[in-house]
């Protein structure tokens, strides 16, 4: 009995000793609204610029002794049970750096917004304290340096937007373990070296955008694995190698960007799965070889840009099945052959450049039905014929260019209307 009696005992003092330990942790990590005040107080102080209206607001009341709401009606501040939440600070003229600012005394923040601002300098790694945060947007500021590693830790971030900074580095791979991120934008900064391969790790991704960087090396077959990815920015760049056949498996993908990189190779078949594409950039770079016939597939294709590559053979008839397109540049290849006429089909477009490529034969008749058409240019190919009468009743063309050609008779009366 004495025995049992001993277990008992010692059991109840190591709950005991355990819920002691867990309430320490606890008070150890919070903070009271006092503290979340006085930090974000001195970190107004420590910037500089235009902030004086903007954060009038950040005062403490004379009461401010015993009240539990300090920053409640702050600013740009939103709090929740007395304790600081979320941040939004977006395009108020902040400038300044984060050094003074108050990662450790912000332990409920959910998210922090400080876009459109002029703030500077290294991001932090005492960012990875905020631990709660499930969205970051410091888009268009001054930040330099690299992303901290630590970033990887941030495993409730959903949105993440460092883009239109200074950074600079490799993207670190310790940000593919942020397994329910669904935005991730790193544009128009400095970043160079590859893509990680952890990239495909991402699997709740829904936009990413990596363009206008120094990024080089091939792209990873893992973008395959990023199911509800709806948007791929990667353009203006230094990519090379050929466009790997896996991006075909992005079926959400609503639009793709892959201009102005060295690319090359032909143009993979598999892209022409993607039937919920509207928006298909590949220009600038050097692609060759021909158009997939299967490009006919994309009907929800707006707008298609293939121009500036070394693409050959005729322009393919099954572009007449794209009737939601609204701008076609072909422009600045080597396609031959005649212009389809089915091409008459996209009653929607806007804009067609088939110029400085060796087209051949005659201009199709069925331009005639391109009645929203409000530029044309064909001039720069091997045309030859007289120019259809017809398309002096396109009565929405505004720009219509025909030189260096091999037309022949007169120009249309009908012109005299356009």
């Amino acid at each position: 009995m004495a025995s049992y009696h001993m277990k008992l005992l010692v059991s109840f003092l190591v709950l005991l000793v355990l819920l002691l330990f867990s309430s320490f942790n606890v008070n150890s990590s919070s903070t009271s609204p006092s503290e979340e005040a006085h930090a974000l107080l001195n970190w107004k102080d420590s910037l500089h610029g235009e902030i004086t209206s903007a954060l009038s607001s950040w005062v403490l009341p004379p009461s401010h002794a015993n009240s539990s709401h300090h920053c409640r009606h702050w600013f740009g501040i939103s709090c929740k049970a007395g304790k600081v939440v979320d941040i939004n600070l977006s395009n108020i003229s902040l400038a300044g750096t984060l050094h003074s600012f108050p990662f450790s005394n912000l332990p409920n923040l959910n998210g922090l917004d400080l876009s459109f601002n002029s703030l500077y300098g290294a991001i932090p790694v005492q960012i990875t304290e905020l631990s709660k945060l499930n969205y970051i947007d410091f888009f268009a500021n001054n930040f330099s340096g690299e992303i901290p590693w630590e970033m990887g830790q941030l495993t409730s971030l959903q949105r993440l937007d460092f883009g239109k900074n200074h950074l600079s580095g490799s993207i670190p791979s310790s940000l593919c373990d942020l397994s329910i991120l669904n935005y991730l934008s790193l544009s128009s900064n400095r970043f160079s070296g590859s893509i990680p391969l952890e990239i495909g790790n991402l699997r709740s991704l829904g936009k990413l955008s990596l363009s206008t960087n120094h990024l080089s090396g091939s792209i990873p077959s893992s973008f395959g694995s990023l199911q509800n990815l709806t948007v791929l920015y990667l353009y203006k760049n230094e990519l090379s190698g050929s466009i790997p056949s896996e991006i075909g498996n992005l079926k959400s993908l609503a639009e793709l960007d892959l201009s102005e990189n060295h690319l090359f190779g032909s143009i993979p078949s598999s892209l022409c799965d993607l039937r919920n594409l509207n928006y298909l950039s590949l220009f600038s770079n050097q692609f060759s070889g021909s158009i997939p016939q299967e490009i006919g597939n994309l009907r929800s294709l707006g707008n298609l840009a293939l121009y500036q590559n070394n693409l050959t053979c005729p322009i393919p008839h099954s572009l007449g099945n794209l009737t939601n397109l609204k701008y076609l540049y072909f422009q600045k290849n080597q396609l031959s052959g005649s212009i389809p006429l089915e091409i008459g089909n996209l009653k929607s477009l806007v804009e067609l450049s088939l110029r400085t490529n060796h087209l051949s034969s005659s201009i199709p008749s069925s331009f005639c039905s391109l009645q929203n058409l409000i530029l044309l240019y064909l001039y720069e190919n091997e045309l030859s014929g007289s120019i259809p009468l017809e398309i002096g009743n396109l009565k929405s063309l505004v720009d219509l260019e025909f030189y260096t050609n091999h037309l022949s008779g007169s120009i249309p009366s009908s012109f005299g209307s356009l």
